[in-house]
């Protein structure tokens, strides 16, 4: 039909595959009594199945099974026969997945690299996952009402940032109850499928990301010519608490105290999970920018063994030495590839001395050269041409020098006018919070504690908080609405 379709016929939207979106939410004792249920309920089919396989009989029908966990124990405290009938289900998926294996290691065994193993039981008090389907929930005004028996109440289906996770058109087609490793929280596993893809928009600009100590990541959209920093006072406190750690077990040491090579090991795990964390968190909060403002292009300067001969004086060198901007470009390199936005990593030599507004050259000087532009106060370098600016904005600049060449920086200055310095005037950004809400008559402020700098915020939340993109939408909270009796006639 070269591409056409017949006269008459209708042509079948493409069919999107599900999408999966997890959230945490507390449980509840009937959840925690169903998922030990469910993984009972496996412990019983498994054992079934095993029993027949060794004894190299035919496996028992799914049919079989269920009329005989019906009235059993591991039945009745899942509560619901159709979640039991999911936990069958699962039970035989594992274990034909368990015999073709072992069928095809039996035929030749150099196939497999050991004997399959079957499923794993079940030990006492481990929980599995339960399922309802689109029969079993309903969805109203953006809430998720499971069964009233699970006692989990209604979920508002929101975005991190409150947006609404359902569009128009989307469906909800299934709901997985996940356990999670403490017995507080289950984790909802939503299977959504979306109406339409989302539409991309022509991207276009560059990011041009300058990394420090004070400010974690200077950032510059050539695109929309906004500035703005990361704070590094949280990764500075993260090395500072780990070192007094440190300096504490060491001089309990020297008292006589035997901690033992686990404390120190345990402290220190635990400050480089820290670390790693606010890694990925910059990281996010730079590709959701780009990803919002529509950047092509995320452009980060990093020299080869930089930290190696740095003199910045003992307190700072240990603090640039210690954080790890190598896990933040490893994080921005995935999450960029992720998102479909180009990622380019290049050296950032003379970036921030250079004059940039006086198109100076970059690189090496001879002895005895004077450069053109100067420090004026701490975190300010002042222009030649009269304009002052935040110093690892400059930088910026010259990041971005180096990836565009000379075109691009006659381009920037074209567009910044003649007042370069009140255009790019940087916006701070946290990534773990330090925001104070507004206060609301009637409404309760929240513990100073959680407005502390480890507080967690949203990332959207976090950009529109600092003007970087626009407010978000978010879904009003749920109102009573009284029930209207006919009249009698």
């Amino acid at each position: 039909m070269n591409g056409m379709a017949q006269k008459g016929k209708k042509i079948d939207a493409p069919v999107l595959p599900p999408e999966v979106r997890r959230r945490r939410v507390r449980a509840s004792a009937a959840v925690l009594m169903a998922q030990e249920g469910a993984a009972q309920v496996r412990n019983d089919v498994t054992s079934a199945l095993c029993c027949a396989h060794e004894k190299r009989q035919a496996l028992p029908s799914v049919k079989a099974i269920r009329n005989q966990l019906k009235t059993a124990p591991a039945g009745i405290a899942v509560g619901r026969a159709k979640q039991v009938q999911y936990a069958i289900d699962d039970a035989f998926a594992m274990f034909r997945s368990y015999r073709s294996n072992f069928f095809a290691w039996a035929k030749d065994p150099a196939s497999r690299p050991g004997k399959p193993r079957p499923p794993r039981f079940y030990r006492r008090g481990q929980r599995a996952r339960l399922c309802f389907d689109y029969q079993d929930f309903r969805v109203v005004d953006n809430r998720l009402n499971l069964p009233a028996s699970m006692g989990l109440g209604p979920l508002t289906l929101v975005e991190r940032g409150g947006e609404p996770l359902l569009n128009l058109g989307d469906r909800l087609v299934e709901v997985r109850v996940e356990p999670c490793r403490s017995r507080q929280w289950v984790h909802l596993d939503l299977v959504i499928r979306r109406s339409e893809p989302a539409r991309k928009t022509a991207s276009s600009g560059n990011l041009l990301v300058d990394l420090g100590v004070e400010n974690l990541a200077a950032c510059l959209d050539d695109k929309n010519l906004v500035a703005f920093l990361i704070s590094g006072g949280v990764a500075k406190a993260i090395l500072q608490r780990a070192a007094k750690w440190h300096a504490q077990l060491k001089s309990e040491a020297a008292l006589g105290a035997r901690h033992g090579k686990a404390r120190a090991a345990a402290l220190a795990a635990r400050g480089a999970r820290q670390m790693e964390d606010l890694m990925k968190k910059a990281a996010l909060l730079l590709v959701t920018y780009c990803v919002a403002n529509g950047i092509a292009r995320m452009a980060v300067g990093r020299n080869k063994e930089w930290k190696q001969g740095v003199n910045l004086g003992k307190k700072q060198n240990q603090l640039f030495s210690f954080i790890p901007h190598g896990k933040l470009t490893l994080a921005l390199r995935s999450k960029c590839a992720r998102a479909g936005i180009e990622f380019v990593e290049t050296e950032e030599s003379f970036t921030s001395k250079t004059d940039h507004l006086a198109r100076e050259e970059m690189g090496p000087k001879p002895e005895g050269y004077h450069w053109l532009g100067s420090r004026s106060s701490r975190g300010c370098f002042r222009s030649s041409m009269g304009f002052v600016l935040q110093a690892d904005v400059n930088g910026c600049i010259g990041v971005g020098r180096k990836v565009g060449g000379e075109k691009w920086l006659g381009d920037l200055i074209g567009r910044l006018g003649s007042s370069p310095g009140t255009r790019l005037v940087p916006r701070k950004l946290h990534v773990n919070g330090r925001h104070v809400p507004a206060p609301s008559p009637g409404v309760r402020m929240p513990h100073p504690r959680g407005l502390s700098s480890r507080a967690w915020i949203s990332t959207k939340v976090a950009l529109a908080k600092a003007g970087l993109i626009p407010g978000l939408q978010r879904v009003a909270s749920a109102t009573h609405k009284p029930q209207v009796f006919p009249k009698a006639a």
